[in-house]
């Protein structure tokens, strides 16, 4: 190969690579920059205010220095009726983006995984359903209030120090790696158990209106003053069982040592114990029960805790009148079986007849009363001008019969009186008669 060629090939070497960087160059500068499109910001009102806010050229594209930025605050920038959905897109501010603030804007989704530099995040008052924010390790700021979360997912979030997420569905919330945890919010959620064991900073806490049952704060020395509605209002169910004559309702609490007054508690005895609430009617309970429980912090009030009972067995209550006012007891029966009456009684010319339904069998609850026969004690106290007076000896109701409407009858008949019957012999004749005039003349 002679010198020119080598020249040449030489130079078309150069040539190539020289191009080939420029093709590179232009390569990373074009993506460099992110066009403001459905595509990648799929919500028309987030795209436009990105447009507005952050496209300082108008060009429709985005440039690494427009993406530069710490601060987002979506929330004011918003007219009323404007929504936005969902912010997809956010992740290309990932680089630089370290507070985040779309509270009350109507999302129903966020994903906020890339934003790995994120401190301050919130996204209250929207329509929110999942949260995952594991992934935001630099998080120190969480408010996730006022949504529909169900889950929230926070990972080892070891600089959160902030962390409000009430008034959402939450059943279960792990908070046991937040350790510099100082706040935190988690009321008015589903919640029926938490462990704030770890998080030895808190300062403020309040986790109300949930379904709490038990709640161990001894480890939390460093809360200011914690009164009850910060950690009562909890509500919970129970189902009751008949134990003989008594209703128990099995429940069992963290201590259960903790439970320090009931509202089934009388004269200084406390209704809990052996891990069941004890009483002998169930109309203490119609309305539910309600326990406070000790917090085992010094300067922690007692949790209320309200819990509705049910129960599966029956109820019957005996009346002895037909009008219910006066109450001879009430019975707990199992389904199909047959409660043990009350003791009948002692009424003036008055015999019990039956109850006045049937309880034997019982499948719902009953109200059931007396039936009741008449048992005076009836004798003859007068005779005069053919009428017969027979008075009760006991109660002195009495009735009249006239003797010539049951002359000529015999005991099997329906016009008979007993009464007139004086000799005894079966019939109402004029041997009765003479002897009525002459018991009473």
């Amino acid at each position: 190969m002679n010198k020119t060629t080598k020249k040449y090939l030489s130079l078309l070497l150069v040539i190539t690579m020289l191009l080939g960087c420029f093709s590179i160059s232009f390569t990373a500068f074009s993506g460099d920059e992110i066009e403001i499109n459905a595509t990648n910001f799929p919500d028309p009102v987030f795209r436009a205010f990105v447009t507005e806010r952050y496209d300082n050229n108008r060009n429709g594209y985005l440039s690494a220095e427009e993406r530069n930025v710490s601060n987002m605050p979506i929330s004011g920038y918003l007219d009323d009726d404007q929504e936005i959905k969902t912010l997809k897109g956010i992740e290309y501010f990932a680089n630089s983006l370290s507070i985040l603030r779309c509270a009350y804007i109507g999302l129903e989704e966020l994903d906020v995984s890339a934003l790995f530099n994120l401190t301050s995040l919130t996204c209250m008052g929207n329509r929110l359903k999942t949260l995952d924010v594991s992934k935001n390790t630099k998080l120190v700021s969480l408010n996730c209030s006022d949504n529909k979360l169900t889950s929230l997912t926070l990972g080892s979030l070891t600089a959160l120090d902030m962390l409000h997420c009430y008034v959402n569905k939450i059943a279960s919330l792990d908070v046991s790696a937040l350790v510099n945890l100082t706040d935190l919010r988690c009321d008015q959620n589903e919640l029926t158990a938490i462990d704030v064991s770890k998080n030895t900073r808190l300062k403020e806490f309040t986790c109300s209106k949930n379904h709490l049952i038990s709640l161990d704060l001894s480890y939390n020395t460093s809360l200011n003053a914690v009164v009850g509605p910060a950690i009562g209002g909890q509500t919970t169910t129970a189902q009751a069982i008949l134990n003989g004559v008594e209703i128990l309702i099995p429940f069992e609490v963290d201590n259960r040592n903790n439970i320090t007054s009931t509202s089934l508690d009388s004269e200084g005895y406390l209704a809990y114990y052996l891990g069941q609430f004890h009483t002998n009617n169930f109309d203490n309970l119609v309305d539910g029960l309600d326990y406070t429980y000790s917090t085992s912090l010094a300067n922690s009030e007692d949790m209320s805790v309200h819990v509705d009972v049910s129960r599966e067995f029956f109820e019957v209550k005996f009346f002895a009148d037909e009008q219910m006012q006066e109450l001879l007891g009430v019975r707990y029966v199992e389904p199909n079986e047959s409660p043990f009456a009350p003791e009948i009684p002692l009424m003036q010319c008055k015999a019990f007849d039956r109850w006045s339904e049937d309880i034997t069998n019982v499948t719902e609850d009953m109200k059931v009363y007396i039936i009741w026969s008449d048992n005076h004690s009836y004798e003859l106290t007068n005779f005069e001008n053919d009428i017969a007076t027979i008075s009760c000896s006991v109660c002195g109701d009495s009735f009249t019969v006239r003797f010539s409407d049951c002359i000529s009858t015999k005991a099997d008949d329906e016009n008979y009186c007993e009464y007139l019957d004086v000799v005894s012999d079966g019939y109402i004749n004029a041997k009765d008669y003479a002897k009525l005039i002459q018991m009473f003349q």
